[in-house]
């Protein structure tokens, strides 16, 4: 009959497997996985536990009239900070060097006196002076390992901390510089388009300048030209009416004498031509004789012939009547015409003569007003002159002007233009727009970081770690192979299950034991949690077969090498950055898969089917082993029948 139980699997020391140790062999797994959680779960966390102590021995330093104290903010990030793992406290150098001594204080950060002068050193305007400012972190011998690494973690995020604000303040100030350039840019530009304009407006008044002196000049030139002539002219005139008073006395007599003629012509050719008029006008008219013989003619009743020849008489009068008294007239005109000419003649010589004596008394007023205007028109041409060669030199003037101030103008656009552009080019910020970019820019980058928490890979790794001390712990208490495993009559599969029931027994139980601790602690869910019991019973169960093979081939070295496993699994799951032959044989470790699958059955992420593969591989390698050991067992190599032999089951 099949007792597992009893003496068929016995411990190392006499006597059969109780409840005890069946207690102990799952305590071990149970004390592994529980208080490594325990311990490693947060380590990040202020538990209470580790103390870390500042010292401040900073000088504020004064800058733009602002007194900034780093170190005083620095401590007090540190001793108000409620995330760190430690308890910062504020104390001087003589308490932080005895505590760190002593093992009170885990960590001590010591700021030094110039951390202020030298975090503010980039605002001091000497840029080949500026220095970092440098925190002394020490830990004591007494710490925890990762003590130093977290420490400095703790120290360093601090100090980023501070020279993000100390950048935020820095950015600050640069933006509000940005804000009032842009400000003043703007200023410049306005400025700058109403010199262009001012400078556009003088251009074209240069211009017009430079057209009116180059049209003042031109007629300066022909001013000139024509006072030239003119005091030519009226010098000559001056040397030709020299003799005027002389010439016109004698005009004046011929013409006195011409008057007095042609007077004397009058007196006799009027009151002729007068009776001329009157004795044309007593003659009778034409048209009325003409007439009255017409009516004669048509009253004649006498001798036919006569009247005939009457008639023919009237008919002929009658049409010569016209020009008779067109003649009469004619020659009444004409006297008319001579009368009045002669007249006329008469009062117009009376009038030369008069003139010519008037002229003749003026004469030498006029010469001399000749002589004076020749002179004023000598000065007058030699003042145009001047002028002409001040109008020319005006012009030329008025050109260069015209040029300097079109490039003037040139530039004075150009300046506008470009002010015009830079006024966009300067950002202007406000007040929210500052301090957002200035928390940006201090911290530009940020790293997102897609990983498992390391609560996840430490509870996976401890969960592997105690499976495999429980199948170590096993085949410490128990054999690989049953006793009398030569001389017993049950069947070879019998026996194998038979040294294989305990194991499975405790594997069974630590895998439920172990998931009850981790499945609370990572909460994966419902399918995860039963995906994590799936795994941890598979582990179990090949960590098992894997010792009892172990032990059973090699027995006492086959413990160490089960315990060498469980220290290669610790160091090679903490750390990846491990040694060159460390790094490659982590991958051949059992606790390999079994860490890959419980963790993708926690994150499902990748690795489940590569975990669950390996250990179903170990499981059917370390079953194959026991029983190919334990079928040899059952028989006697013939070296050992030249002797005396002992029964018992070597181990």
């Amino acid at each position: 009959m099949l007792k597992p139980f009893a003496d068929s699997a016995r411990a190392l020391s006499s006597g059969p497997l109780t409840w005890k140790t069946w207690a102990g062999l799952i305590a071990v797994p149970v004390l592994v996985m529980g208080l490594l959680t325990w311990a490693f779960w947060s380590p990040g966390t202020d538990h209470g536990t580790a103390a870390a102590a500042v010292v401040n021995n900073d000088e504020p330093v004064t800058v733009n009239g602002q007194t900034i104290p780093l170190g005083r903010q620095l401590a007090g990030n540190l001793t108000h900070n409620t995330d760190s793992a430690y308890t910062w406290l504020l104390t001087d150098a003589e308490d932080a060097a005895s505590g760190l001594a002593d093992g009170t204080y885990t960590a001590v950060v010591t700021i030094p006196p110039e951390f202020s002068a030298r975090g503010t050193s980039t605002a001091t305007g000497q840029p080949l002076d500026a220095t970092k400012a440098v925190l002394d972190v020490k830990t004591g011998a007494t710490s925890g390992v990762v003590d130093p690494a977290l420490s400095e973690q703790v120290g360093q995020a601090t100090r980023q901390a501070l020279n993000q604000q100390v950048v935020e303040t820095y950015l600050d100030n640069i933006y509000v510089g940005f804000t009032s350039i842009h400000g003043q840019v703007n200023q410049a530009a306005d400025g700058a388009g109403q010199l262009a304009d001012g400078s556009d407006k003088l251009r074209d008044a240069a211009g017009q300048l430079a057209d009116g002196a180059n049209q003042l000049a031109d007629g300066t030139r022909q001013l000139a030209s024509g006072s030239s002539e003119l005091s030519t002219g009226l010098g000559q005139a001056e040397k030709d009416t020299a003799r005027l008073p002389e010439l016109t006395r004698k005009l004046a007599d011929g013409a006195e004498q011409v008057a007095q003629g042609n007077q004397q012509l009058a007196d006799t050719v009027v009151p002729l031509a007068d009776r001329i008029i009157a004795a044309i006008d007593a003659l009778p008219s034409a048209e009325e004789a003409a007439d009255e013989i017409r009516r004669l003619a048509d009253e004649c009743t006498g001798v036919p012939e006569f009247c005939e020849d009457l008639k023919a008489v009237a008919d002929r009068v009658a049409a010569d009547a016209g020009k008779i008294g067109q003649a009469k007239n004619g020659i009444r005109d004409s006297a008319v015409q001579a009368r009045d000419a002669v007249n006329a003649l008469a009062s117009g010589a009376r009038q030369v003569a008069d003139g010519n004596a008037q002229l003749a008394g003026q004469a030498g007023k006029l010469t001399e007003g000749i002589a004076a205007a020749a002179e004023g028109a000598r000065r007058l041409d030699s003042g145009i002159r001047q002028a002409n060669s001040g109008a020319t030199e005006l012009a030329s003037g008025a050109g260069q002007l015209d040029n300097g101030v079109g490039k003037v103008d040139d530039g004075a656009q150009q300046l506008a233009g470009e002010l015009d552009k830079g006024r966009d080019q300067v950002p202007s910020y406000t007040d929210d727009e500052r301090a957002h970019l200035k928390t940006v820019a201090a911290d530009p980058t940020a790293a997102v970081v897609d990983g498992t928490p390391v609560g996840t890979l430490s509870v996976t790794l401890f969960a592997a770690l105690a499976l495999w001390a429980l199948a170590l712990a096993t085949y410490i208490v128990t054999r690989a192979v049953p006793d009398a495993v030569l001389t017993a009559r049950e069947p070879t599969w019998r026996i194998i299950v038979r040294a294989a029931l305990p194991g499975a027994t405790a594997a069974a139980l630590a895998a439920l034991a172990i998931s009850a601790i981790a499945i609370p602690v990572l909460k994966p869910g419902s399918a995860g949690a039963l995906g994590f019991l799936a795994v941890a019973l598979l582990a179990a169960f090949a960590f098992v077969a894997l010792n009892q093979a172990a032990t059973a081939i090699f027995g006492r070295a086959g413990r160490l090498a089960s315990l060498a496993v469980l220290v290669l699994g610790a160091a090679t799951g903490i750390l990846s950055t491990l040694p060159g032959p460390l790094y490659a044989l982590s991958d051949y470790l059992p606790t390999h898969g079994a860490v890959l699958a419980l963790r993708a059955t926690v994150t499902g992420g990748p690795g489940l089917l590569t975990g669950v593969a390996e250990l179903a591989a170990w499981l059917v390698l370390g079953t194959l082993a026991t029983i190919v050991v334990t079928d040899r067992r059952r028989y006697l190599p013939a070296r050992h029948l030249r002797r005396p032999a002992s029964l018992s089951a070597v181990e």
